[in-house]
Order: C-alpha cells, then sequence, then structure tokens
C-alpha cells in the first residue's frame, strides 16, 4: 500500500504542478507580450524563437493555440504567419520533459522554501508577483511529485505481476504505441505523458525500446485529441487545430519508422544517432520527445503559404468570425495614438451598422439572405465592442494633446451607448423569440420592431455621415416616446378584449425596451453635434 500511496500522491502532485504553471504563466502573458509575439511573425528566426516562447511560457501547445487564434481574431496575425508560432510552441512545451532527467532534489526543496517565504509576506497577493509565485509553487511541486513517484516507481520492478504486466506491453510494438496515445488522449498532453515515461524510466520500469515508443503514441495520442477536438469547431480555429494535428501526425510518421526499421534491419539511424551523444535512458526519452517537437518544425516551415491557402479553401472563415474580427484596430495603430482615434470611430460605425441586422430573425419581411442567428452575432459584435474597449483604454493613457483627449473621451462614451444598444437590441429579439407564439401575431410587435429598424438603419447612417441635416433628424425622430409608450400600454390593459396575461407581459417588456432604444439613440445623435451633445431649443 505504501507504495500504491507514494505512485497516487505523486501523480496528483504532478498534475497539480501541471495546472498551477499553465494557469499562472498565461496571466503572465499579457497584451504587450502577444503584441510583440504578432511583430515577430514577420521573420522566420523571430517567429521560432516567440513561438518557443509562447510553447515554454503556457506549457501547453492548446493554451498557446487559443492565444494565436485571439490575436487573429484581433486582427493582428493572419492564419499564414500563425502557423509558425503554433509549431513552435510545441518545442517550447519540451521545457518540462528536459527538465525532468535533471536531479532537482535540492533546487525544488530550495524552490519550495522561497514560495512558502512569498506567501508568508504575502507577495501572492500582489498584482504584479502573484502569478510568478504561483507558477513557482507549481514548477515545485510538479518536481516533487516526480520524486514521490520514482521513490514509488523503483520497488514495482521486484513484484512478479509488474514484471508479467510489463513484458506482455513490450511484447507488441504496436501495443506499446496505442498505450502511450491512449493516456495521451486521457491526459489531453503528450508532454505529460512523456513526462510519466520518463519518470518510470528512470525508475527501471520501462526499457530504451518501449519508452521511446510511449513518446511516440503519446504525440500521436495528442494529435488524435487535437483532430477530434477540430470536429466541433470551425473556421480558424478548426484551421490551426487541424494544422496541430497534422503537425504531431508529421512527426510520429517520420520518426516512427526510422525507429522500426532501425530495430527490426539492424541500420544504424534514429537509436544509433541518439546513443552515440546522449548517455543514459532517461535523456534518451527525452531527446525522443525533442525530436518529435523539432523534426515536424522543420519539415512544414516551407510549406506554410500553400498549407494556409489549402486551409481557407477547405475550411473557409464563417460569417460569425469574420463578425468577430476588428476591421480597423490593430496593435500598432497605437503608436501614434492621435491618428489611432479615427480606427475607432470606423470601428465603432461598423458595430453600428450591424444593429438593424438582430432584427431581421423577427422581422415580418426577413432579408433574402439568409440572417445571422442572434446569439451568434451578439457574441461577435461583442468580442470586437470587447477589442475598442481595450484599446481605448490604452489610447487614453497615452499622451495626448488636449483636443485628442476631449475626442478621445467623448468617442469612450460614444462607445458606452453603442455598447448599451448592442445588448438591448439582442434583449429585445431574445424577448420576442421567447414570447408566446401569439406575440408575434400582435401588430403592436411589427411596428415597434419596423419603427426600431428604421431608427437603427437612420443611426447607422448618421454615424458613418454624421452631417447636421442627419444629425437633426435623428434627433427630431427620437423625440420622448414615454407618453406614447404609455398610452399603448393602457390600451392594451383597458381594450375589450385584452390579450392573455403572458402576451401582455412580453408586450409591456417591448414597450419598455423600445423606450430605452429611443433614448439611447437619442443621446448617441446628441453627442455626433460639434457643440458634444449639448440640446438646443
Amino acid at each position: 500500500m505504501e507504495i500504491v500511496a507514494s505512485l497516487f500522491g505523486g501523480l496528483g502532485l504532478f498534475f497539480t504542478g501541471v495546472k498551477l504553471i499553465g494557469r499562472n504563466l498565461q496571466h503572465m502573458v499579457g497584451r504587450r507580450f502577444r503584441a510583440l509575439v504578432a511583430r515577430a511573425t514577420g521573420n522566420p528566426l523571430t517567429a521560432a524563437l516567440a513561438g518557443t516562447a509562447l510553447g515554454v511560457l503556457t506549457q501547453s501547445t492548446n493554451a498557446a493555440t487559443f492565444i494565436v487564434i485571439n490575436l487573429i481574431s484581433a486582427g493582428a496575425l493572419t492564419v499564414r504567419r500563425a502557423m509558425p508560432l503554433v509549431a513552435w510552441a510545441n518545442l517550447g512545451t519540451s521545457v518540462l520533459v528536459i527538465l525532468a532527467v535533471v536531479d532537482l532534489r535540492l533546487a525544488v526543496l530550495y524552490l519550495l522554501g522561497v514560495t512558502g517565504l512569498c506567501h508568508y509576506f504575502d507577495l501572492d497577493s500582489s498584482a504584479r508577483w502573484r502569478h510568478l509565485v504561483g507558477a513557482l509553487l507549481g514548477l515545485g511541486i510538479l518536481f516533487l511529485g516526480l520524486q514521490l513517484m520514482k521513490g514509488g516507481a523503483a520497488p514495482l520492478r521486484e513484484l512478479a505481476m509488474v514484471q508479467s504486466a510489463l513484458r506482455f506491453a513490450a511484447s507488441s510494438e504496436a501495443l506499446l504505441v496505442l498505450i502511450g496515445a491512449a493516456v495521451a488522449m486521457v491526459a489531453q498532453s503528450s508532454a505529460t505523458v512523456s513526462v510519466l515515461a520518463v519518470t518510470m524510466a528512470s525508475a527501471g520500469l520501462f526499457g530504451e525500446e518501449a519508452t521511446i515508443l510511449l513518446v511516440l503514441g503519446a504525440s500521436l495520442g495528442s494529435g488524435a485529441t487535437t483532430w477530434l477536438m477540430a470536429g466541433n469547431l470551425e473556421g480558424t480555429p478548426r484551421q490551426l487545430a487541424v494544422f496541430q494535428a497534422l503537425f504531431k501526425a508529421v512527426g510520429v510518421a517520420i520518426l516512427l519508422p526510422l525507429f522500426l526499421i532501425e530495430s527490426h534491419q539492424g541500420v544504424p539511424l534514429l537509436r544509433h544517432a541518439i546513443d552515440g551523444h546522449v548517455p543514459d535512458l532517461a535523456h534518451r526519452a527525452a531527446a525522443v520527445y525533442l525530436l518529435c517537437q523539432l523534426v515536424p518544425a522543420l519539415v512544414l516551415a516551407p510549406v506554410y503559404g500553400p498549407l494556409a491557402r489549402l486551409f481557407d479553401r477547405l475550411l473557409p472563415a464563417s460569417r460569425v468570425e469574420v463578425l468577430s474580427r476588428p476591421a480597423f484596430l490593430y496593435d500598432q495603430a497605437l503608436v501614434d495614438a492621435e491618428s489611432a482615434l479615427p480606427l475607432v470611430e470606423r470601428e465603432q460605425e461598423r458595430l453600428i451598422r450591424h444593429l438593424p441586422d438582430y432584427l431581421d430573425s423577427v422581422r415580418a419581411e426577413p432579408p433574402a439572405a439568409q440572417p445571422v442567428p442572434p446569439d451568434e452575432l451578439h457574441a461577435a459584435t461583442g468580442s470586437v465592442a470587447r477589442v475598442i474597449d481595450s484599446f481605448l483604454t490604452e489610447l487614453l493613457d497615452a499622451p495626448l494633446s488636449r483636443g485628442a483627449l476631449e475626442r478621445g473621451v467623448l468617442v469612450k462614451t460614444r462607445q458606452e451607448i453603442v455598447v448599451s444598444l448592442n445588448d438591448s437590441v439582442h434583449e429585445l429579439v431574445r424577448t420576442i423569440a421567447a414570447a408566446p407564439p401569439e406575440v408575434r401575431a400582435q401588430p403592436l410587435t411589427g411596428n415597434l420592431v419596423e419603427s426600431l429598424h428604421a431608427l437603427l438603419l437612420t443611426l447607422a447612417e448618421a454615424a458613418a455621415h454624421p452631417e447636421a441635416e442627419s444629425i437633426d433628424l435623428l434627433i427630431h425622430l427620437t423625440a420622448d416616446r414615454a407618453e406614447l409608450m404609455e398610452r399603448i400600454r393602457r390600451t392594451l390593459l383597458r381594450s375589450e378584449t385584452p390579450p392573455p396575461y403572458p402576451v401582455q407581459q412580453a408586450l409591456f417588456a417591448m414597450t419598455i425596451l423600445f423606450e430605452r432604444h429611443v433614448w439611447l439613440i437619442r443621446r448617441y445623435a446628441l453627442l455626433l453635434r460639434p457643440e458634444g451633445g449639448e440640446e438646443t431649443g
């Protein structure tokens, strides 16, 4: 039982450490680092270094891919320039595997002592240091878990049952590859499985051949997991997931045949090259994992362009994905803050142009083209709105002239109104969709929807061309409608045959939302005036 407890406890510490490292390092990959990564993709060498650094910091190809997808969504990268980042991030994740073969017993104890002191002095509560402290604690816990597993695994060699199981697994090369693949699919990480395989090899449970096959199988299982996940994705996320699966498959497709040919034919290839330069079994297994990441990165480098074009043709971006990408904003624009303000205004205009699209799904006569589902449209425009908010925050923190600062504050106020309008129109559409079917048949519903559609089209025209005539027209159309809405509500209650209560509830909610839309549109129209929102008689 002591052996089982050591292995189980060590495994628990290992997985806890992996989670702590990944979670805290991802928080350390801030906007500036992402901007640096995006700029580095212009050169193959710097792209490789940036991708490797991304893998080292995240220790997860899934997390690295997610960050790259965010950069693409923000318009900072294309799929073609993202591919080397994803490819070389795999190499960065090999750091854990390499460290697993180093004797770090004393270093781990010192590391845990340092992190304990950091917690005692409340550095873990500091916004500046807490993620670094968390990552160091995770590293210490991870290697402490590995030491426990090594100590617990050594006595297993003497057990007859374990020897029989190992002989059975070693009797079939295919079985070892499948075991490595299966465990990687469960753990969703080839690095994690490879670290465990190296640890078991250090304890004498596996020989060189078995360990190498397990590592290759883990890489294959990681690629299979990514391929399966790609089935639920579309557009750019699916392209990068398929690329990651292809990356893993290429590495195994090259290295596994070399290993098998050498093993069966005696031709000096992979193992001969590794054995001649690497001293012991654990280091050799780590070298195989490193080659699984390095070889496909080098092989695929010349074909990034053709692959990107092929993916664009076979796995095109969806309408929602295109909508969720900023069309005008990019990080480099922040270098000249004052010239970036017009870009924010153009991005706002783009958001406003999509506001009438929400109503296409509830209008009596929808457009000829299939409308984007309201929830998907809201997610996409909300993503752009968050990019605008973040961009504006950095913009207003930069040194600006007085005129530019006033304009920036005005743009930020307009942005708040656009976000409120975006949420309110979405809420109106959801209210209509969730209401009883009789609500759609009510003349009031059609009138409110068509009136709001006309107001939003007028708002889009005024935002794109803020001329005095169009602004005044919008202000006139959005005069106070509270009395009219109240009269409509009283009519609903006092009619001889009032609609059922659920229908009344839905209609009341719609009139309140309509009032809110009119008020928000009027506020935006007033802010389009040169005098900055003052209402004239």
